[in-house]
């Protein structure tokens, strides 16, 4: 009669290869759950279209009968809320530009300075 050899116990490489899998499969589930989910869909949306930064929803089309949500006012009011981020942005990096320069100045003062002094 043959006799069952009993199998062994997994190594630790194949029981880390079997909970990342099992990591895998839980991460795609929650993915494929959240692609099903309209309010996330949107969301992702609107990310990609950068239209949270503005700190309101993505345009849609309104429903028949309904009166437009926005106006020409609020459009120019976010165009000129764009270009006033815009030039923050710049001044913020024309600043940082203007540090820089004047620590490398100081710098150099202070190395002919030294030579100054010395001689």
């Amino acid at each position: 009669m043959a006799e069952e050899k009993p199998s062994p116990d997994p190594t630790v490489v194949e029981r880390w290869l079997a909970e990342q899998q099992q990591w895998q499969r839980t991460v795609a589930t929650y993915i494929d759950s959240l692609a099903k989910n309209d309010e996330f869909l949107v969301h992702l949306g609107n990310a990609m279209r950068g239209s949270l930064l503005a700190g309101k929803p993505y345009p849609t089309q309104p429903p028949p009968g309904a009166a437009s949500p926005q106006t020409q006012a609020d459009d120019r009011l976010d165009q000129v809320l764009f270009t006033l981020h815009k030039i923050e942005g710049q001044i913020e990096d024309l600043r940082l530009t203007l540090d820089d320069l004047g620590a490398r100045k100081g710098k150099k003062k202070g190395k002919s300075g030294k030579r100054k002094d010395r001689g």
